[in-house]
């Protein structure tokens, strides 16, 4: 039973009579993906391959007493989402590199044939503060031997904003004829080209538009697809609100919605879901601290999405999606819902 409302005095009778036929039912089925080598891992990214999918999850092995040791997992699934080989942890430290891992929060990809994740991270200080470092990093891996292995991660840096903002997250990748682009942010939407031997980003487009989205700033999800012409990616967002699924005391909502950008520079946002992608399974009364919900990849089969994200910081989970539903949900970004 869905016992969230998204904002206080704002029900969900109220979202379905808002836009009826198009909120209701978008997400047709929702599935968990158990990894019992690794308990609550979370917040997974998935991407098409030659062998099905590969799906990659972040792991804390000690949540409570020391949270920021985190790895990044990764393992195989069929066409069903059914493991096809043993999960692992993705080695992404050098040799000679004795902090252990503090990886966070990857998105899996391929471009031109080979695979990637981007993911944040400090290789040189244990458990960093708020005015130390947190980068993104990039690193190519391959599966040899049943083993995936990966390259020498590479640190991205945006000179722009380097030294103004410390802890850098959610960049999201998109590839265009080709050619690797990353979504700096989303609204604006700022994107930027990396070099993969230096780490350099230079910034490639810029549109300055404003959102209607009223659940916190619009923050990387997924990456971006071509999907009928057009980019298709998920974003998430964050607000403290009260609701029936925090026992009504103020507490973090994470929310997802969909948005699409045009195909040509300069990417401009056109559409946008008017309110929150929402199912029953989203927004329940638990223990947990947070009420979260954060996608961080998709994969298509035939006309039905496939969007894999974390719940709560502890689980993995699947959202079925069919396509014609999404795209007809969604709206022009320049026109403002009314709520």
């Amino acid at each position: 039973m869905l016992i969230c409302c998204l904002q206080p005095g704002y029900s969900l009778t109220q979202e379905k009579n808002l836009k009826g036929k198009y909120l209701k039912g978008i997400i047709s089925e929702t599935f968990r993906i158990d990894i019992p080598e690794f308990p609550e891992a979370f917040n997974p990214s998935i991407c098409e391959a030659d062998y099905g999918f590969i799906l990659t999850f972040r792991y804390l092995p000690e949540p409570v007493e020391r949270p920021w040791i985190s790895f990044v997992g990764v393992m195989l699934l069929d066409h069903s989402f059914q493991a096809i080989s043993k999960p692992q942890i993705l080695n992404l430290r050098e040799a000679d590199n004795t902090v252990i891992s503090q990886a966070e929060d990857a998105r899996v990809f391929s471009c031109n044939g080979r695979y990637y994740v981007v993911y944040n991270d400090n290789h040189e200080i244990v458990c960093p503060h708020a005015e130390q470092r947190r980068d993104i990093y990039i690193a190519e891996f391959s599966y040899v031997d049943d083993q995936f292995i990966a390259e020498r991660p590479v640190r991205l840096c945006y000179p722009k904003f380097y030294e103004a903002r410390k802890w850098e997250k959610n960049w999201t990748p998109f590839v265009k004829d080709g050619r690797l682009l990353l979504s700096y942010s989303l609204d604006p939407h700022e994107v930027i080209v990396p070099d993969l031997e230096t780490g350099i980003c230079q910034p490639y487009s810029f549109t300055p538009e404003r959102s209607n989205w009223r659940w916190g700033w619009m923050r990387g999800g997924t990456p971006s697809l071509l999907v009928d012409g057009e980019y298709l990616g998920f974003f998430h967002t964050g607000i403290m609100t009260p609701t029936g699924a925090s026992y009504n005391e103020p507490m973090w909502h994470y929310f997802m919605g969909a948005y699409t950008f045009s195909p040509q520079p300069p990417f401009q946002v056109t559409k946008i879901s008017p309110v929150p992608l929402m199912d029953s399974a989203f927004y329940l009364q638990s223990d947990h601290p947070k009420r979260v919900i954060y996608p961080g990849g998709f994969v298509m089969i035939k006309d039905d999405i496939y969007v894999a994200f974390g719940k709560n910081d502890t689980e993995v989970w699947i959202a079925k999606i069919n396509k014609n539903v999404l795209k007809g949900s969604l709206r022009s970004i320049e026109k403002k819902v009314s709520r």
